[in-house]
């Protein structure tokens, strides 16, 4: 056995070095979300709207699509194995996945015994299909409150699926290869114009599988040597079109698909033509980025839900909206990082690596 270990290494391109940049960006837009959260559970917006500053999910699908080609590209004529890539990659998701969902699910299961409101009935046929991680959670109507920012999961278990053949016909085609979530995008956009909408999670996987394959290019090198004018260039013209496509609005940004591409992207564009700064910056401080790196999809999964939970105590506890937005901020990110501590340790044993303080 251990020789075929070593003869199916021999096959296995390199492990890839760690990218600063792609982590130190990650790292911040998973901050970025939290803080959003945080913002939009009052309604406190303000000018600059925040959701238009550096929108993360975008640039969060980026930088997986740069990790994954940089895990299945071809290097001397040898590919890593799909089954091999499907089995490492689905375990990493669905392991933590399956421990939050079954967390998630046995209090509502109880919330169901406790409470005779028909919205709190649990639906065993959708809890079953929701424990595939491919759909959002509503095993009951009350559950999607607390699940419904699980379209992520969804479109990344799709996006694994898929990214072999994606990386395959950008090897084989180049760029005509963004023809195909471009496509997706443009039918989940004429539907939606036409009065019927998609189901959510088919919308956002047309949507995210944009910046998903824009990611592939990150590896070329004839990408890393492009002067950093060309990315201002570019940050200018998705910002325009932004802006043209529908202005700045009181709210989300993420409520068009369209226009949540156009503001992520000229953000993101602004990171490359800094990236040398943001590379140095990330060697600095390396340790704070890889423990955020390391517990990326355990907030991801519980953020929204104790953010959603967090809320709904400091409203039964407090009257007064500013002492209850404080209390809120309180129990809000105490709630997220007792779930970290709890749940974290999860995400290591899935990606098959050892804790360290």
């Amino acid at each position: 056995m251990t020789a075929a270990r070593r003869s199916a290494g021999a096959s296995t391109p390199a492990t890839r070095p760690r990218d600063g940049f792609l982590d130190l960006v990650r790292s911040v837009s998973i901050l970025r979300v939290v803080v959003i959260h945080l913002l939009g559970a009052p309604g406190f917006w303000f000018w600059p709207a925040p959701t238009f500053v550096a929108p993360g999910m975008p640039i969060v699908f980026f930088v997986s699509g740069a990790l994954v080609r940089q895990t299945l590209r071809t290097v001397d004529g040898k590919r890593r194995s799909v089954l091999q890539y499907w089995r490492k990659t689905f375990r990493r998701l669905l392991l933590p996945y399956s421990v939050y969902y079954a967390v998630v699910l046995a209090i509502f299961v109880v919330g169901d015994l406790m409470n005779d409101d028909p919205r709190w009935t649990v639906r065993p046929d959708r809890a079953l299909v929701a424990a595939t991680g491919f759909v959002i959670p509503h095993a009951s109507g009350a559950m999607r409150h607390y699940t419904g920012h699980l379209w992520f999961m969804s479109a990344f278990l799709v996006l694994t699926l898929l990214a072999p053949l994606l990386v395959r016909m950008f090897e084989r085609f180049g760029a005509l290869v963004m023809t195909v979530p471009l496509a997706g995008l443009a039918l989940a956009e004429w539907r939606t114009a036409g009065g019927n909408q998609p189901p959510q999670e088919i919308y956002k996987l047309a949507t995210f599988a944009v910046p998903y394959v824009a990611g592939f290019w990150y590896t070329e090198p004839r990408f890393q040597r492009l002067p950093r004018w060309v990315f201002l260039v570019a940050a200018s013209v998705l910002g325009a079109a932004a802006w043209w496509y529908d202005g700045v609005r009181h709210g989300a940004v993420n409520a068009s698909g369209i226009k949540h591409l156009l503001v992520g992207g000229a953000w993101f564009c602004v990171a490359l033509a800094a990236a040398p700064v943001l590379r140095h910056v990330a060697e600095r401080y390396r340790a704070g980025i890889d423990r955020i790196s390391r517990r990326t999809f355990t907030i991801f999964l519980w953020g929204w839900t104790t953010r959603v939970v967090a809320w709904e105590w400091a409203e039964d506890l407090v009257g007064t909206f500013w002492p209850r937005l404080a209390l809120f901020v309180v129990l809000a990110l105490g709630l997220l990082a007792a779930a970290v501590a709890a749940f974290g340790r999860v995400e290591d044993i899935a990606a098959g690596r050892s804790p360290r303080a």
